[in-house]
C-alpha cells in the first residue's frame, strides 16, 4: 500500500517538474522570438517589423503551431512584398514572417527537448530526407565566403532555408487524418480564389497580352509563378480522380479540376504545359490496369477541351505563338535563357566546387555588360533554370547535395506505393510525386524557388509524403 502511495507521490513531482519545464520551454520560445523581433526591428530602422514579430508570437501562443501553418498556407497566394525601409530588403507578408518564426520556434523547442527532456532524437531519424536536406542547407550557407556580396548571401542563404525548413515542419505537424482535413481546408479555397481571380484578370486582358502588366491586381506577380502553383493544386485533384475509390464528392473534385484546367491554359506558360505533359504522362502510366477507360477518357477529354479554346480567335493566336517559338533561338526569351546558362556555367568555372554564393549571380552577371541587354534589365537576374543558378552559386557540391535529394524523394515515394494499399493514400503519394516532377521539370527552364508561392509547396512536399505514409501505417496498424 505504502509503495502505490510512493509511487503516486512520485509521478505527482514528475508531472510538476515536467509542466514547470513545458513554461519554461514555452518563456523560452517567446523571448527568443521577441529578441529576434527586436533584432528585426533594430536593424531594419522600422518598428513595424517588430510589430509584426509581437503578432506572430500572440499567434504562437494563443493559437499553437500547427494553426500558425495552417494560416501560412491559408495566405499563402495573397502574400504581399513589403520591402524594409532603409535596407532595402523585402520581405513576403505574411506568409515569411509567419514561417520564419515557425522555424524560430521549432527550432527552440528541439534544442530544449534534446537538452532537457532527452527527447526528440529518434522521431527525428524517421524523417527520411533529413540527411540531405541537412547537407543542402549546409551548402547553400556555405559559398558565402566567395561571394561578392557575402552579407547579401548569407541573408539570402538564411532566407532560403526558412523554406527549406518547412519540410521538418509537415513533417512534424501532419500526424493524423484530421491534420489533413485541416491542411485541405487551409490550401484549397485560397487556392481556388487565388486561381479564379487571376483567370478573371487574364481573361479581360487577354487581347492586350503583356507578360507582366496582364497580372496587375492579380495575387501573381508572373505567368511562370501563376502557371506553376495552379499546376500543384491540378495534380493532386487529378491524382484523387484517377486513383482513389474511396466514398467522396467527386463532382466537387472534378469542378476544382476544371477551374485548375482553365489556369493552366491561360498561364501561356511553355514550362508549365511541357511539365504537365510530362507529369500527367506519370500518373496515367501508374494507373492499374483495371482503370483504363480513364487513360482514354483524360486523353480524349484533354485534347476535346483544347480543340474548343482553339476555336477561340485570341486564344488561339497567343497558344500558337507560345508553341512555335518553343525551340527558336532567336526568340529574345530562348535567348536571355540561353546567355544566362553559359554565364552561370562560366561562374561555375570559376568556384567548382562549392560556388560564388547564394545569389551572386545576379550581381555577377549585371557586371558582364556583353551580356547584359534592354530585355534582361526589365526582369529579376535569376539563370532561369534551377539547376544552373546551383550550379554556379552552390558549386558541385550543391548540386550533388540536390540531385541526392531529389532521387531520395522519389526512391521513397516508389517504396511507399509498395506498403500503402488504400487508395486515399496512394492518390496522394502519386499525386505529390507528380507534383514534385512537374515543378522540377518546370524548374530545367526556370528558377522560381526563391518566390514564396512557389519555394514554400516544394519544401512542403517533402514533409508531407513522408508524414502521409506514416498516417496510412499507422492507421493499418490500429486496425
Amino acid at each position: 500500500m505504502s509503495l502505490n502511495v510512493t509511487n503516486g507521490i512520485d509521478e505527482g513531482l514528475v508531472h510538476k517538474q515536467r509542466l514547470s519545464l513545458d513554461v519554461a520551454r514555452w518563456l523560452l520560445t517567446v523571448f527568443g522570438c521577441l529578441a529576434v523581433g527586436v533584432l528585426l526591428g533594430v536593424t531594419s530602422e522600422s518598428p513595424l517589423m517588430v510589430l509584426v514579430v509581437l503578432a506572430v508570437i500572440g499567434v504562437f501562443a494563443f493559437l499553437g503551431m500547427d494553426l500558425a501553418f495552417y494560416s501560412i498556407l491559408l495566405f499563402l497566394p495573397f502574400s504581399f512584398r513589403y520591402i524594409i525601409p532603409g535596407r532595402g530588403f523585402e520581405v513576403q507578408t505574411p506568409s515569411e514572417p509567419l514561417l520564419g518564426m515557425l522555424v524560430v520556434v521549432f527550432l527552440i523547442q528541439k534544442v530544449f527537448d534534446r537538452a532537457v527532456f532527452k527527447t526528440g532524437a529518434s522521431e527525428d531519424k524517421k524523417f527520411p530526407f533529413a540527411s540531405p536536406i541537412t547537407i543542402f542547407i549546409i551548402v547553400t550557407v556555405l559559398p558565402a565566403i566567395n561571394s561578392p556580396d557575402m552579407l547579401g548571401s548569407i541573408k539570402g542563404a538564411i532566407r532560403a532555408n526558412v523554406y527549406v525548413m518547412s519540410s521538418f515542419l509537415t513533417f512534424l505537424l501532419i500526424r493524423s487524418r484530421q491534420n489533413l482535413q485541416w491542411l485541405f481546408w487551409s490550401v484549397f479555397p485560397s487556392a481556388v480564389i487565388a486561381v479564379v481571380w487571376t483567370i478573371i484578370i487574364l481573361i479581360y486582358n487577354i487581347d492586350l497580352w503583356q507578360w507582366t502588366s496582364a497580372y496587375r491586381g492579380s495575387p501573381f506577380t508572373n505567368y511562370s509563378v501563376f502557371g506553376s502553383y495552379t499546376a500543384i493544386f491540378f495534380l493532386i485533384v487529378l491524382s484523387r480522380l484517377l486513383l482513389d475509390r474511396t466514398s467522396y464528392d467527386r463532382v466537387f473534385w472534378s469542378v476544382m479540376l476544371m477551374i485548375f484546367t482553365v489556369g493552366i491554359l491561360l498561364c501561356f506558360s511553355r514550362g508549365v504545359w511541357l511539365s504537365l505533359i510530362i507529369s500527367v504522362g506519370f500518373l496515367l502510366i501508374n494507373l492499374p490496369q483495371a482503370e483504363q477507360h480513364k487513360r482514354i477518357l483524360i486523353v480524349g477529354g484533354g485534347f476535346v477541351f483544347l480543340l474548343v479554346l482553339l476555336l477561340l480567335p485570341s486564344v488561339s493566336d497567343l497558344i500558337s505563338e507560345r508553341v512555335s517559338t518553343l525551340f527558336d533561338p532567336q526568340f529574345a526569351s530562348n535567348r536571355s535563357r540561353l546567355l544566362r546558362w553559359v554565364q552561370a556555367f562560366l561562374m561555375f568555372t570559376e568556384h567548382p566546387i562549392i560556388g560564388n554564393g547564394y545569389g551572386a549571380f545576379a550581381i555577377l552577371y549585371q557586371e558582364d555588360t556583353a551580356l547584359t541587354g534592354e530585355y534582361v534589365a526589365q526582369f529579376q537576374l535569376g539563370a532561369h533554370s534551377e539547376y544552373m543558378q546551383i550550379l554556379a552559386e552552390q558549386g558541385s557540391l550543391g548540386i550533388l547535395a540536390w540531385f541526392w535529394l531529389i532521387l531520395t524523394f522519389f526512391r521513397f515515394g516508389v517504396q511507399a506505393l509498395r506498403r500503402v494499399r488504400e487508395t486515399f493514400f496512394r492518390s496522394l503519394v502519386l499525386g505529390i510525386m507528380a507534383v514534385e516532377l512537374s515543378l522540377l521539370v518546370h524548374f530545367c527552364v526556370n528558377n522560381l524557388l526563391n518566390g514564396d508561392a512557389i519555394g514554400i509547396p516544394f519544401w512542403i512536399l517533402y514533409g508531407l509524403l513522408p508524414a502521409i505514409v506514416r498516417i496510412a501505417e499507422r492507421e493499418v496498424e490500429a486496425t
